[in-house]
């Protein structure tokens, strides 16, 4: 807690203004060492709620992170927080899952976990339910799943003996942070550019210091001016403005069903230049749904009570979708349990496997053992026994459902010799199995995906679609959605192993789908978009981990495997592809605010600093003294930046293409505009100031040009919303900026109108001719910046 309320006065900045009020003090000036020292504790304030704001933001995002983990108790399954977890209870473990605490197998199913985050050691560790003897390093108990690490593959179940900090991971580390609080690139950016500008302040401030001891000032009332001047020159409030803006955009796209797990995807959304998507469940709604099947050998009743022997050994209670769509196919045959229905007597099960890609179960039956598996036509078809026809009816009508747009699983069994067994797909014949048949799936598009497609190509970034099913479902799929337009636009990932580094370069340019792809190939697609292109690529399971992870945006499916989650940047909680197109655009309009930021305090910074040393250069009194120059700072950089921060996305930004990666923070354009405001608010600011301290004397003059000041950094702060004309401007909504300019306009009211207020900042002449000339010194600052913004689109068309 008291490193939270140090951390506002732990800058150089804080230590300036501390050392300007002491010197005030040590003056006799006892009224402006207490208006320096309240804007010190504003300024904290200030901090202390954004630092809040954003924590309490980023805590929130946090939690929606956390997958649930499924414990029993009571004899019932419960879905549970991580944190509710007791010593005591028992989990159900299954692959791709993140082990929440320090668990004990009691049962394992070809368990193997992935500890390196513990022993450093990259390949995953065999887990069994057999007591180890002795005692053990962590590396060496093969009956224990530590905090965590993830399951590779396999299923089990284990009981908690410790949480938390008794775990082994909560013993040997402290984290420091979390991914959420991750830098963005952006934020690098501007902490180098403010640190650019600091120096360049000491050294004018130095140069202004002497100058007026030159001129015969008195040196504590000038060191106090410089501090001043050094501290309202400075924007130093900007670093913590951005990460507040960039956690309120994570917080939006949240909202939008996209969770971004760290700030640096941010800046890398926004830049994408192509969108590698899965296809089921973010393309479509992976509600599936079993169509039409197809057998040389069995009736329909029959096929479906020999498929049913391949669900999982849950019997489909595990809610994966193509079991779930073959339990609800069953019903319509009656079959609920195979098992039941047949005294047959489940062994065990074969988990999905991507490099057979089949899964499967073998029971048996009596005295006969018989192994059945599913999985994509192709694998099955090179293994099981057809005769010629049947081998051609089995094409033809592989074709004709794919040519549909369905997804096509095939089935097949084969009976064990005695005394034989399998563990592992890996064990399966390569040749002589008997064939079943084939089911064709239906998978809904999700509703107006083609617009979200269409939304991606306009913005300049490519659509390109990676799937494992067969090449004619995926190229359906991808015409109606508009991600294809052509066959030749479609590629056999499978073909991939044997290209030429310059061949796959030409294949990835050309391809928009990539059909049958296995991780292997995923990850070379990746490795090649990924040398001309700023790459978003979608996963939901163990074997997506290293594209996640090589990816400029990992993105997870919000119903994926926990260590797809850990390995990605953004996470989909609806598995919507549209969602990744709402991130793009939320990227781009957040990194678009940061820019408006920007260009408003260095702008109004520099004017300030313009004013001041053209004063000096001129031979006048100092247009404004110590405490006036903080006032305004306050008054108008603090309270106006974040507002600006928040400007909702314009119409046109996803019909730009994306930013270079390595272009400039600030364009020549936004660099000009900034030169335009900067100048123009000096020229205007000295053209009142001189004029009046020539005819009305210096307190008319320092007090005019005071409010001058404000009124024209309000326009600006106007004025930077946007490119549009300033009456369009006036109709875009942002509550929070309205709700600040408008409380910075009657905090200024108060100090003009109360004497006590007026004196305190020497403020000795305020009428209705000096906020006459304010408002029209206002106008025609807002004149020049519309000026440059009209020549600035005109030169866009």
């Amino acid at each position: 807690m008291w490193l939270r309320i140090i951390q506002p006065f732990a800058n150089v900045m804080m230590g300036v203004l501390l050392l300007a009020g002491l010197l005030s003090l040590w003056h006799g000036s006892v009224v402006d060492a207490i208006i320096v020292f309240i804007i010190i504790m504003a300024s904290a304030l200030i901090d202390w709620v954004q630092e809040y704001s954003t924590s309490r933001i980023l805590r929130k995002l946090r939690e929606q992170e956390t997958e649930l983990v499924e414990v029993v108790r009571g004899g019932d399954i419960k879905a549970i927080r991580p944190e509710e977890l007791v010593v005591g209870d028992i989990v159900l473990l299954h692959e791709g899952q993140k082990v929440p605490a320090d668990l004990r197998i009691i049962e394992s199913t070809h368990l193997h976990a992935d500890e390196s985050m513990l022993t450093g050691e990259s390949l995953s560790v065999a887990k069994y339910s057999t007591a180890v003897r002795g005692e053990k390093e962590v590396y060496e108990q093969t009956n224990m799943l530590f905090s965590g690490s993830f399951i590779v593959t396999g299923a089990g179940k284990a009981i908690v003996v410790a949480t938390a900090n008794q775990t082994e991971f909560g013993k040997i580390a402290q984290l420091a942070g979390d991914a959420s609080s991750m830098r963005s690139p952006i934020q690098d950016k501007i902490d180098r550019l403010v640190q650019g500008v600091i120096l360049i302040i000491l050294a004018l401030a130095i140069v202004v210091l002497m100058v007026q001891l030159l001129r015969g000032q008195d040196f504590v009332e000038s060191l106090q001016f410089v501090l001043a001047f050094a501290v309202s020159a400075v924007p130093e409030s900007l670093p913590i403005a951005i990460t507040v803006v960039l956690a309120m955009g994570m917080k939006r796209m949240a909202r939008h069903k996209a969770l971004v797990r760290n700030m640096r995807a941010i800046e890398n959304i926004g830049l994408t230049t192509v969108i590698a998507t899965d296809k089921t469940g973010t393309l479509t709604e992976n509600k599936l749904r079993i169509i039409d099947t197809w057998s040389p050998r069995y009736n329909k009743q029959a096929f479906s009570l020999q498929s049913s022997f391949t669900l999982n050994g849950d019997g489909g209670k595990s809610g994966d979708p193509l079991d779930v769509a073959l339990v609800n196919y069953l019903k319509d045959f009656g079959i609920n349990d195979p098992s039941s229905a047949t005294k047959a007597q489940l062994v065990h099960s074969l988990p999905f496997d991507y490099a057979f890609a089949m899964s499967g179960n073998v029971w048996r039956f009596g005295k006969q053992t018989v192994v059945y598996l599913k999985g994509a036509p192709e694998k099955v078809l090179a293994r099981v026994k057809l005769t010629k026809l049947q081998s051609k009816q089995a094409s033809d009508m592989l074709e004709q459902f794919t040519g549909k747009g369905y997804r096509v699983i095939a089935y097949c069994k084969y009976e064990l010799v005695d005394g034989n067994d399998i563990d592992s797909l890996a064990d399966v014949p390569s040749s002589g199995l008997e064939f079943i048949g084939f089911s064709a799936i239906a998978d809904g598009l999700r509703p107006r995906i083609d617009l979200a497609v269409d939304m991606a190509h306009r913005a300049g970034v490519r659509v390109c679609m990676i799937t494992g099913d067969h090449s004619e479902t995926a190229y359906n799929i991808a015409r109606v959605v508009g991600i294809a337009d052509e066959r030749g636009q479609v590629y056999d990932s499978h073909k991939l192993a044997g290209l030429t580094p310059e061949k796959l370069a030409q294949v990835v340019g050309s391809t928009r789908v990539y059909a049958r792809v296995t991780p292997d190939a995923k990850h070379a697609i990746l490795s090649e978009l990924n040398k001309t292109e700023i790459s978003a690529m979608t996963g939901d399971g163990v074997n997506d981990v290293p594209a996640l992870a090589q990816a400029h945006v990992g993105i997870a499916m919000g119903s994926g495997s926990a260590i797809a989650k850990e390995a990605s940047d953004m996470v989909l909680l609806d598995d919507n592809f549209r969602s990744i197109v709402v991130a793009v655009r939320e990227g781009r309009t957040i990194i678009a605010n940061v820019r408006r930021m920007l260009v408003y305090l260095l702008a109004t910074n520099a004017g300030e600093v313009l004013v001041t040393l053209a004063a000096l250069l001129i031979g006048l009194p100092l247009p404004l003294v110590a405490v006036q120059i903080l006032w305004i700072n306050l008054a108008t950089d603090t309270f106006l930046v974040i507002p600006l921060g928040v400007e909702p996305a314009r119409g046109d930004i996803m019909k730009q293409p994306p930013d270079h990666p390595q272009a400039p923070i600030l364009d020549k354009y936004m660099i000009g505009q900034m030169a335009v405001s900067a100048v123009s608010m000096a020229v205007i600011s000295m053209s009142v100031y001189v004029y009046l301290l020539n005819v009305y004397g210096l307190d008319m003059a320092r007090s005019t040009v005071f409010l001058v000041l404000i009124v024209i950094q309000w326009i600006s702060a106007l004025s930077m919303r946007g490119t549009e004309p300033v009456h369009k401007l006036l109709h875009v909504k942002n509550r929070i900026f309205n709700i600040a300019i408008t409380g910075t306009i009657l905090l200024q009211l108060i100090v003009l109108l109360v004497p006590q207020f007026r004196q305190a900042l020497h403020i000795n002449v305020i009428d209705g001719f000096t906020i006459l000339v304010s408002l029209l010194a206002g106008g025609v600052m807002l004149a020049v910046i519309e000026l440059y913004k009209l020549f600035l689109r005109r030169k866009g068309e």
